[in-house]
């Protein structure tokens, strides 16, 4: 890091509980509307297979496609809201992060991974957690965009532990990271980015009972890292 590097307030951007509250409400609305266009797709596709209709197959799965994207958009919102579900159980963070970083690969994004031996096993709920660990992946991939590396390390710490995703690219201004956990806040230009990556992951770990803190300057590049309960022994 430089001297312009910053690191956010663990729990400075907890979102109102209205505004989670209409996310979640959202979500549940989009999610109804979708169970019916999917339904409707289905009919379609299948009177148009009884009356020989051709060429329509590929509009219907891009209809899918669509549909998908949209499912897994209200998915996100329901993460920000705090109201996805699942229990906390034990979760290996190790063998999580291994996993994430083999289905990265799969898309051809290379992670390097440092694991430590004692980082043991999070009381969370699993699927969150991979949730978070996508979005904070999914960030550090586009702020590479120009050339650099993403690594995401575990690390024991007492009754915690600790997960951090690092990028080399260009970093945060200070006025950027004062916003970087604001709900819907996004850099990408024309609105392209749903600004809801470190939102979805802080509301996580505070969740959790952790916290979310990030380490960025200009030039030097960002590390956001989750500090989790260790598992009940």
């Amino acid at each position: 890091m430089n001297d312009a590097a910053g690191q956010s307030e663990p729990d400075s951007a907890a979102p109102p509980a209205a505004l989670e509250a209409f996310a979640a409400h959202c979500a549940h609305d989009f999610n109804n509307l979708l169970t019916g266009i999917l339904g409707n797709l289905e009919l379609m596709q299948n009177r148009a297979r009884r009356n020989g209709i051709k060429n329509f197959d590929g509009y219907m799965e891009g209809a899918r496609n669509a549909a998908g994207r949209a499912a897994a958009f209200a998915q996100r919102l329901l993460a920000f809201s705090g109201r996805a579900g699942g229990e906390a159980v034990p979760v290996s963070v190790n063998r999580l992060a291994l996993d994430i970083v083999e289905l990265m690969r799969e898309q051809s994004v290379t992670v390097a991974a440092t694991l430590a031996e004692d980082a043991g096993e999070a009381w969370c709920d699993p699927a969150q957690l991979e949730l978070a660990l996508l979005e904070l992946l999914a960030n550090a991939r586009e702020a590479i965009a120009g050339g650099g590396t993403v690594s995401l390390r575990t690390a024991g710490a007492g009754n915690r532990l600790l997960i951090s995703v690092t990028d080399t690219g260009d970093g945060m201004t200070p006025a950027i990271l004062a916003r970087a956990m604001e709900p819907f806040f996004t850099t990408r230009p024309n609105g392209a980015g749903k600004g809801l990556g470190l939102a979805i992951a802080g509301h996580f770990a505070r969740d959790a009972g952790g916290a979310m803190t990030i380490e960025t300057g200009e030039g030097a590049g960002t590390t956001v890292t989750l500090t989790l309960p260790r598992c009940p022994t």
